[in-house]
């Protein structure tokens, strides 16, 4: 399993608590004291989860969230905030936040929710790699033309929006964002066929 907690704390000993609660548990901690010294850690491909403070002198746990965000919505954060303020903490969930803990935190509630997030985080890293694994693989039946290669996925994706839309070319053409005649006439090029994507 992934292990790995990207902490986020200004206050150095809460971190250290957490670090050390962490260790206890065979987690990974890396300590950082802040959004600055953090960022560089934070990647699509990070194999581990966020935990961040919300207050913090010079960036907010949300301006953590939205930069997370922009560069993996999958990654969990877990936002710490102070007792009882529950409107920030509807709104890191509203924001896109896994679940937020207040402080001080219990930590068994801290161990569990880390774990779940960690799982989740390790199914989402696993099903990208197998998403790749089969596009390469994908990849290595079609003749090796660029304008093949495109037209291959081109006609996956045209399909998939027929067979979400039961055949529905209109409806596909919406979801696709195409003009229904543009989708008709790649469909005619492709072969496809609506009435084969009708239930």
């Amino acid at each position: 399993m992934i292990n790995k907690v990207l902490i986020i704390e200004d206050d150095p000993v809460l971190r250290a608590s957490i670090v050390q609660t962490l260790e206890l548990e065979d987690l990974e901690p890396i300590p950082t004291n802040g959004f600055t010294q953090a960022r560089r850690s934070i990647r699509s491909n990070f194999r581990g989860v966020i935990l961040s403070d919300i207050k913090m002198p010079d960036f907010s746990g949300f301006d953590v969230l939205d930069f997370v965000q922009s560069r993996d919505a999958d990654l969990p954060v877990i936002l710490l905030t102070g007792h009882s303020d529950v409107p920030t903490a509807m709104r890191a969930i509203k924001e896109g936040a896994y679940d937020y803990l207040e402080k001080p935190c219990d930590p068994a509630r801290l161990v569990e929710t880390l774990i779940r997030a960690l799982k989740q985080r390790e199914l989402v890293l696993e099903s990208r790699l197998i998403c790749e694994e089969l596009d390469a693989k994908t990849d290595e039946g079609v003749d090796g033309s660029l304008a093949n290669k495109l037209e291959f996925h081109e006609k996956k994706i045209i399909e998939q929006a027929l067979i979400k839309m039961d055949g529905n070319v209109a409806k596909a053409a919406e979801a696709l964002e195409l003009p229904r005649n543009t989708l008709y006439d790649r469909m005619a090029k492709l072969g496809i066929r609506a009435k084969a994507y009708r239930a």
